[in-house]
């Protein structure tokens, strides 16, 4: 910091984490049917997964979800 006085470090720093917070808060989202096409490259079909193992995935990814978002991480 000292090498280069000319830097604003306290704007560089706020950008970069407004940057940070901005693309944590934005949904990385993507269609069923993006979905389908990618599964069906890499030789995956959703029809070839039992029911249940989809419920129960569905409630995993649905747990993890809310402790990244929703809960304090102490580590």
């Amino acid at each position: 910091m000292k090498k280069f006085p000319e830097i604003k470090w306290t704007t560089l720093y706020r950008q970069t984490i407004k940057h940070y917070l901005d693309k944590l808060e934005t949904p990385n989202s993507v269609s069923a049917e993006e979905l389908r096409t990618r599964l069906a490259k890499k030789g995956l079909k959703l029809d070839d997964l039992p029911l249940n193992k989809a419920i129960e995935t569905y409630k995993k990814m649905r747990e993890l979800k809310w402790e990244r978002f929703y809960s304090t991480q102490t580590e």
